[in-house]
């Protein structure tokens, strides 16, 4: 009886390992006990957990594409005319909404796959529009600050602000280029007028945080991580 047992054991074990391989396709029948009525039973069509739209566009037209969410972290991507990808987005300007300014490099109908980076749902909001000056520097100093060119960024962020001094974002962003520079005086300005420009938009949350960070920065001069604070709406 025990053989028996160990032999039928050693067996099953066989056979799920054909299975596992996909040496063997068997089905599986329910035991009499389990045929029971059964409660439930639907068929449906699960849908990929994003949304496309379409915009025809010109070589050498700079767009910007921006998808916002105030319950889910959006992920934009871009694809072309030939069906490949030309750039995507995740999280942009110290938020978890997403942005792409982008100059298309052909002319034809683009693809916007409008996507949740961790598969919630909710409601989004999405434009397409001609890429401003204040997009195009914004941007180049967005990417050259993730790859390190600081002296870059801080060039670009300057002529962003030039386009347009009311954005708190680029200050904070020109502010961490100087930190990562020792620039402590470049710092302090750039998010004292970041604090000003929250402060007057209402934010007053956002600007006693920037604030509080001045203060440890004059007291502690020792480097310490900063928070990204969320853009203004």
């Amino acid at each position: 009886m025990t053989s028996w047992k160990n032999g039928s054991w050693k067996l099953g074990c066989m056979l799920a390992t054909a299975i596992a391989l996909g040496g063997i396709s068997l089905v599986s029948i329910a035991p009499a006990a389990r045929a029971q009525q059964t409660l439930f039973e639907e068929q449906g069509n699960l849908q990929p957990m994003e949304d496309e739209y379409t915009f025809s566009g010109t070589a050498g037209q700079t767009v910007t594409i921006a998808m916002n969410s105030d319950v889910f972290d959006t992920l934009l991507v871009l694809r072309g005319p030939n069906g490949q990808d030309v750039t995507m987005n995740d999280d942009y300007a110290r938020s978890l909404n997403s942005t792409i300014v982008a100059t298309l490099p052909t002319t034809g109908t683009y693809t916007v796959l409008a996507r949740s980076f961790s598969g919630q749902g909710g409601a989004y909001r999405i434009v397409v529009r001609p890429a401003t000056a204040y997009d195009q520097a914004y941007a180049r100093g967005f990417e050259q600050l993730r790859n390190g060119q600081m002296d870059q960024a801080i060039a670009s962020f300057t002529d962003a602000i030039g386009q347009d001094p009311n954005q708190p974002i680029v200050y904070l962003d020109r502010g961490d280029a100087y930190y990562s520079q020792g620039n402590i005086q470049g710092v302090v300005a750039d998010y004292t007028r970041a604090a000003e420009l929250y402060e007057r938009a209402g934010d007053t949350m956002a600007a006693q945080g920037l604030r509080e960070q001045l203060e440890y920065m004059r007291s502690n001069p020792t480097p310490m991580p900063m928070p990204m604070p969320m853009p203004m709406p």
